[in-house]
């Protein structure tokens, strides 16, 4: 049995592979609802069961529960398709105008091992995303002409300042090496390492940091879009606790996240606020599972998302009610734009304005026979982006609140499983009011109405392949 912890390894590191190569999108937030097809189709609800290794992704603890004789891997697979929409009415970007996002159709890895040391510890690791993309188009006839002189508005391509295309990227993974140990039979705990890794791309941005541009916000014009991909690096930790009572009719878990913090985007430090910095949030959870009979599983999940303690995320972007300087009440102004204290890329530079985010995960269990399992299960979290931000977050539309799951697993052989999840992310739009002013607006007291929106919704079908020994 000497090379089973080999083969163990070599699954990690395929999994570390695997999760760096392609982006994760996800839509609590920029999290995904769960890891792997099991938790996906229980709504994410996964705190206090131990369905698979990476459940360690949603408890550390869960893997002293995992059903294996001495090891097992996961490596799971989701379609994602997010519909993004944007629109906005602003005279001097070329509005109005409707655009869909391109690039709809993606592969979500994820990947886990774990290996039974002896009764009481299990060691294990689990690599899982997160993150968001969109592209706009943003292209005229006449910014292509040649000429310098030539102006056209449209999206965020002030005056032909910017490129064809607008958009974001951004990459979260985590990878968690872990370790679960059993403190009595019904009692655990567990430990994980958050190793981060992010890469992000923005573009077609630079008007934002054009001399003489209504949209001159940034400090450093010269680390602000088209920078090609730039990476950063971090560490946290995770801990977790699973308690099983009354003969295991009552499980409870709990799991804390601690802020990962990210070295800096270099590239970028002209976008985010404090110079480039963007850490992952810290975000904690509460989970209850109920057997009434042995082959139910009711579950039940909340989790709270630290959204407002990352600057770069939280920090309010431009005043909607000042059509002026656009920057929010509060900063210190400066003789350019780039010298007020809110400008992008300052301490105190503009976000997204994002807010904490509740989540709360539903799910049901219902073991049909030795060789089937079925799932379905909601998942609710109110989107952290208010009415007033939609400026800035035309570009990160994280608007979904509201998924339903639904899923199974089939049971080959003892060594062999097979699971499937799909999730569909109900359509919702936010509407709210730019610093922009409308055209063909007549009636001054239409100038407080929303003139742009951000929406989505989202469909993902997902595999897992799960081997035991």
């Amino acid at each position: 049995m000497k090379f089973i912890p080999k083969i163990w390894a070599r699954a990690l590191v395929c999994a570390v592979a695997v999760s760096c190569a392609v982006p994760s999108y996800a839509t609590n937030g920029y999290f995904l609802i769960g890891y792997g097809s099991k938790a996906r189709a229980l709504g994410g609800a996964s705190v206090a069961i131990g369905n698979d290794t990476l459940s360690a992704a949603a408890n550390p603890a869960t893997l002293s529960d995992l059903s294996m004789a001495t090891m097992r891997i996961d490596v799971a697979g989701d379609l994602f398709i997010p519909r993004r929409a944007a629109s906005h009415n602003a005279d001097i970007l070329g509005g109005p105008y409707s655009e869909k996002s391109g690039s709809n159709l993606f592969l979500i890895p994820a990947m886990g091992g774990a290996y039974k040391f002896n009764r009481r510890m299990t060691i294990g690791m689990a690599a899982v995303g997160a993150g968001s993309n969109t592209r706009y188009d943003q292209s005229l006839a006449v910014c292509e002409d040649g000429d310098p002189n030539t102006t056209g508005s449209r999206f965020f391509n002030f005056n032909c300042n910017a490129g064809p295309t607008a958009g974001v990227n951004l990459i979260q993974m985590q990878m968690l090496p872990t370790i679960a140990y059993k403190l009595t039979k019904t009692q655990s705990v567990g430990l994980s390492l958050a190793i981060g890794i992010q890469q992000f791309r923005a573009y077609g941005l630079q008007a934002f940091g054009s001399p003489g541009s209504p949209l001159n916000f940034t400090s450093d014009r010269e680390n602000l879009s088209n920078r090609g991909n730039d990476y950063s690096y971090g560490a946290g930790v995770r801990f977790g606790w699973l308690g099983h009572f009354f003969k295991k009719r009552l499980s409870i878990g709990a799991n804390y996240a601690s802020r990962v913090y990210m070295t800096r985007f270099d590239k970028y430090r002209g976008l985010f606020a404090e110079h480039g910095k963007f850490d992952i949030p810290e975000h904690y959870a509460l989970g209850v599972a109920v057997r009434p009979i042995d082959k139910l599983t009711l579950l039940f999940d909340v989790q709270k998302i630290m959204y407002s303690d990352i600057t770069s995320v939280s920090n309010p972007g431009p005043d909607q009610n000042n059509a002026s300087t656009f920057f929010p009440p509060g900063c210190i102004a400066g003789t350019l734009p780039a010298d007020n204290s809110c400008a992008l890329g300052k301490n105190a530079g503009m976000g997204f304005g994002w807010q904490d985010q509740m989540v709360y995960k539903g799910g049901i269990q219902y073991v049909y026979n030795p060789k089937w399992t079925l799932r379905a299960g909601f998942n609710y979290g109110k989107s952290p982006i208010p009415q007033n931000q939609i400026a800035f977050n035309l570009l990160a539309p994280a608007t979904v609140e509201k998924h339903i799951t639904a899923g199974f697993t089939y049971k080959q052989s003892k060594s062999v499983e097979w699971s499937m999840s799909y999730v569909l992310a109900l359509k919702n739009t936010i509407k709210g009011k730019t610093p922009f002013l409308p055209r063909g607006i007549t009636n001054p007291k239409d100038l407080a109405n929303p003139n742009a929106a951000a929406s989505m919704y989202q469909h993902s079908l997902g595999l897992t392949f799960t081997f035991l020994m």
